[in-house]
C-alpha cells in the first residue's frame, strides 16, 4: 500500500496558524526543545558530526541562489536544519574548544532566550520597547563606571538622560570599532570658539578651524608590539 505523501499548505489559515498554534508534542521541533532542555551537551554530540568535512562539500547544500516557491513543514525544514547546519556547526561548549569570543553558554540562557525572542523588542525606540531601553541604559552605566568611576551624582544625572548617552549597544566588532573612531573624530574635532563641531560643519571646515593639514588612525599590528599609522585624510 502506497502512503499518502502530504504536502504543505499555503493558504491564509496555515499561515495564521504559525503564529497561534504551537507544534504538536509529537513534531520534530518539540522534541528537539526537549532535547536542548534536558541536555544540551548531549544534543551537540549527537547532532554534530566529529570527522572533518571540506567546505566545498558543505557549501553544496546552500548553492541554490532560489528563493523556493514551494512552503514546506516545519517538522521537515527543521530536520534539514539538522542534517545541513547543525550537524556541520562547531562544538563551542566542548570542554576542549578553544574559540576566539566564543565560549560554553550557561543553561538559564536557553529559556531567557524564549523570553527575548517572544518579546520581539525594539530598541530603536521607546514605543517598542519601554523597560527594555532604561535596562539598556543602566547597562551602559555599570560599564561606564566600571571604567570611568564617577561619583553617583554623574550617573543620576547623565546615564537616563533623553540627549546624552554613556555609550551605546553594537551589533560586531566592526561595528563597535568603527563607531568608537566616529565617537573620537567627533571628540578630536568638537565644537569650539563658534565653530559648531564636524558634524555640523563637516571635515574640511574642522580640518581647517583646528589647523590640521591631515589625520591619521594609529592601531597596534597583529603581534601588538608595534604601534602603526595609516593616513585617512
Amino acid at each position: 500500500m502506497v502512503s499518502e505523501q502530504k504536502t504543505a499548505d499555503a493558504s491564509f489559515e496555515s499561515l495564521l496558524r504559525i503564529f497561534t498554534v504551537p507544534e504538536g508534542p509529537d513534531s520534530t521541533l518539540t522534541q528537539i526543545e526537549d532535547e536542548l532542555s534536558r541536555n544540551l551537551n548531549k544534543f551537540l554530540r549527537e547532532h554534530i558530526v566529529a570527522e572533518e568535512k571540506p567546505l566545498r562539500e558543505i557549501e553544496k547544500d546552500f548553492s541554490s541562489p532560489v528563493i523556493p516557491e514551494q512552503p514546506e513543514f516545519v517538522s521537515d525544514h527543521t530536520q534539514h536544519l539538522l542534517d545541513t547546519l547543525v550537524s556541520h556547526s562547531v562544538h563551542t561548549s566542548a570542554p576542549s574548544f578553544i574559540g576566539h569570543m566564543t565560549s560554553a553558554l550557561p543553561y538559564f540562557l536557553m529559556p531567557l532566550s524564549k523570553i527575548m525572542i517572544a518579546l520581539n523588542q525594539n530598541l530603536v525606540k521607546i514605543e517598542t520597547s519601554k523597560a527594555f531601553t532604561p535596562l539598556e541604559r543602566q547597562v551602559l552605566g555599570m560599564l561606564h563606571r566600571l571604567i570611568y568611576a564617577q561619583n553617583d551624582k554623574f550617573y543620576s544625572q547623565w546615564m537616563h538622560s533623553a540627549n546624552h548617552s554613556l555609550g551605546a549597544f553594537c551589533s560586531g566588532g566592526t561595528i563597535a570599532n568603527i563607531t568608537a573612531l566616529w565617537v573620537a573624530r567627533n571628540n578630536a574635532l568638537r565644537p569650539q570658539n563658534g565653530f559648531r563641531g564636524v558634524e555640523k560643519e563637516g571635515l574640511f571646515k574642522a580640518m581647517k578651524h583646528y589647523g590640521y593639514e591631515g589625520m591619521a588612525i594609529l592601531f597596534l599590528s597583529a603581534d601588538t608590539t608595534r604601534l602603526r599609522k595609516r593616513r585617512t585624510y
